[in-house]
């Protein structure tokens, strides 16, 4: 007869670690009764990470043992966590209690760190313990084979006690090393550079009983503690699509809704490709002050702030300031500095979410590109980001930067980007005897029909404004403008 008393069909419940993305990377955090390994050189946020758990499973009712293996004075350490946001000083001694194991692992090596760590647990009944130190229990271990059987009785101890047990470790050993093959996880914490730029990033390499999301994710050490930004593509599942209506959204441009036989189609996505100063900014304030109650507005940018933006509105002739006042649209700046992409994405994600927006402006796409760490993950995340968009039922008008201000035979290699936009405008400058125009044309309307022709556009003090349709010229679009002959010609 077979014995199942043993066994749980049931897999155990995920415990929220309480670190921002960390639990959307883990499917939902830490199991109990498991063991695992937290690595990471020097700096690279071990302890941060671990007492940021340990105070967010104090906030819930749990208790912590944080031991150290170093000769680094508890004092010392709680002063540099006390200007991290997660440092709750109510808890520190009480449900986090910090102890030294430096004099026993010296004179009574591992069984008496193993003697020390059940007595001591359960005095405190913590159902966390933290080990700062894995790489001392190594170099005191008299053999490979004594190191083993310790992080054996160690593992024997978590699910005997119900316990989770973290090892912090800056040894750079590897998955062939014991350790990484008997505990029950493994996260790799690490930094790496690109050019001039430092990026943080951690890697679940181990962690069994339940699924997880492979790969680096980059992360950010600040005041506010440890987070983590899962890869946007990778912890997106299926989608469920807005529902769709057969309404068009005003660009906010007299002429311009008719040009595109009605407006811009209902939660796509649009695309306004130009040179610096062409006008796609104002185009894109145009759209935003249309916004209204029903229809809350957003503009992320990167190149200009509030007040800039309300006295550029203003000298168009735009309502922007009022709307801002009235809390119909919001402005949220980032100079465009170290971020990152997933960063970005998770805040318009966030802010979209918040009001209900409707129509979103995101003035310069290029941003994006300059946060990657690689630039193939670009096309993917772009599409990603912009499918989460349209399932929000949020209209959204990006800019794009072309590098020709006028001409040039790279001027439209923007394919990873325009491959994912459903409508694309381009706005070019055009010299045609010795006078400078503005040019627009639509490129692609993926739910409409469109004018296919090329039209003069003026910006003034009445904003926007679409001029006629421009005859007799060739090569706007690429770049190249001339005049035909008058002679007999047609209308290009």
């Amino acid at each position: 007869m077979t014995d199942n008393s043993i066994y749980s069909p049931t897999a155990p419940t995920h415990v929220p670690t309480g670190v921002p993305g960390l639990d959307a990377v883990l499917k939902g955090g830490l199991l109990p009764r498991a063991v695992y390994i937290v690595q990471g050189g020097p700096g690279e946020g071990k302890t941060i990470l671990a007492n940021q758990i340990c105070y967010s499973w104090a906030a819930r009712g749990e208790r912590s043992l944080y031991v150290t293996l170093l000769a680094e004075t508890h004092h010392r350490l709680l002063r540099h966590l006390q200007n991290m946001q997660f440092m709750d000083n109510q808890y520190a001694g009480t449900s986090v209690v910090y102890e030294s194991a430096f004099d026993i692992l010296r004179t009574d090596g591992l069984e008496g760190i193993l003697r020390y760590l059940t007595r001591n647990g359960k005095r405190q009944q913590a159902s966390l313990i933290v080990i700062d130190g894995l790489f001392a229990l190594e170099e005191n271990a008299a053999s490979e084979r004594a190191f083993r059987e310790f992080i054996n009785d160690l593992s024997i101890y978590a699910d005997v006690v119900g316990c989770t047990i973290l090892l912090l470790t800056n040894s750079k050993r590897d998955s062939g090393s014991p350790e990484f093959t008997m505990v029950d996880g493994w996260l790799h914490l690490g930094s790496d550079e690109d050019q001039f730029r430092t990026y943080r990033y951690l890697q679940v390499r181990k962690f069994r009983g339940s699924d997880f999301i492979s790969g680096r994710h980059m992360s950010s050490i600040t005041s506010e503690g440890f987070r983590v930004f899962p890869r946007l593509e990778a912890v997106t599942g299926e989608l469920e699509s807005a529902p769709m209506r057969d309404e068009r959204l005003s660009i906010g441009v007299a002429g311009l809704d008719e040009v595109i036989q009605g407006g811009i189609p209902f939660s796509s996505t649009t695309l306004l490709v130009g040179p610096t100063g062409v006008g796609k900014t104002t185009l894109g304030l145009s759209f935003i002050c249309d916004s209204s109650e029903a229809e809350p507005g957003l503009i992320f940018g990167f190149y200009e702030d509030a007040h800039r933006l309300r006295r550029r509105a203003k000298a168009l002739g735009l309502e922007l300031g009022a709307l801002i006042d009235s809390g119909v649209v919001e402005v949220v700046h980032h100079s465009p500095t170290e971020l990152l992409q997933d960063q970005l994405a998770e805040e318009i994600i966030a802010e979209v979410r918040r009001r209900g927006v409707k129509r979103l402006f995101i003035d310069g796409i290029d941003a994006f590109k300059q946060a990657a760490v690689n630039e193939q993950r670009l096309g993917r995340f772009v599409s990603t980001l912009t499918a989460i968009l349209r399932c929000e039922g949020v209209t959204t008008i990006f800019t794009a930067e072309l590098a020709e201000i006028v001409g040039g035979e790279h001027g439209l290699q923007f394919a990873a980007v325009s491959a994912i936009a459903e409508n694309i405008i381009l706005l070019r400058y055009a010299e045609l005897e010795s006078r400078l125009y503005r040019t627009l044309a639509i490129l692609k309307m993926r739910e409409s029909g469109f004018d296919p022709y090329v039209y003069e556009f003026y910006l003034g003090e009445k904003g926007f404004k679409l001029g006629e349709r421009m005859e007799r010229t060739e090569g706007v679009v690429t770049g190249q403008p001339h005049r035909q002959s008058s002679a007999g010609a047609r209308d290009a």
